[in-house]
């Protein structure tokens, strides 16, 4: 019984699923250095980065309908809510922990402000979307990859070395 379940898996389905799995993997893989560098760099115990992943992607989302780069609307709302939390503790004295908990749970009705309603979509005919692999053919989906994986090295490395300097 236990040999006919692993006789029916189709090993190309599981080598079907690693592209998507691994643009996953990079995307929270920069997410989990962003919290790397604020607890153990910095010393600073920030939980902003929670709220901010979703506020970006509700930013980002309104922002590719209004006909902004995807690329370009994903800066701004990480910068606008670290900024929120930096002057929650030092304008007001509140304690690194608390001001970003206030800021990551205000973000999520912020998201709502934004948005408008519960949901937004974005169509997958737009083209230009990194998100979207309609159009990222057999031959291409290699290459679209290796692109991805490698602007993140390029991302780590100039972390790397901004962290080497005296102001980092």
């Amino acid at each position: 019984m236990i040999a006919e379940y692993f006789l029916s898996l189709d090993p190309l389905a599981l080598l079907r699923a690693m592209p998507g799995t691994a643009a996953q993997g990079i995307i929270w893989g920069i997410m989990a250095l962003g919290v790397y560098i604020t607890y153990r760099i910095l010393d600073f115990p920030d939980l902003t980065v929670d709220g901010s992943l979703a506020t970006g992607a509700a930013t980002a989302v309104m922002l590719i309908q209004g006909g902004m780069s995807p690329a370009l609307s994903l800066v701004f709302a990480g910068m606008a809510a670290g900024m929120v939390t930096g002057l929650l503790h030092t304008g007001l004295g509140i304690p690194g922990i608390l001001a970003s908990i206030l800021t990551q749970v205000s973000l999520y009705s912020v998201n709502l402000g934004i948005m408008g309603k519960s949901n937004q979509g974005i169509s997958l005919t737009q083209q230009g979307l990194v998100a979207s692999s309609r159009y990222v053919t057999g031959d291409d989906r290699v290459f679209f990859f290796l692109k991805l994986i490698l602007g993140c090295l390029i991302l780590v490395a100039i972390v790397y070395w901004f962290f080497g300097t005296e102001m980092g």
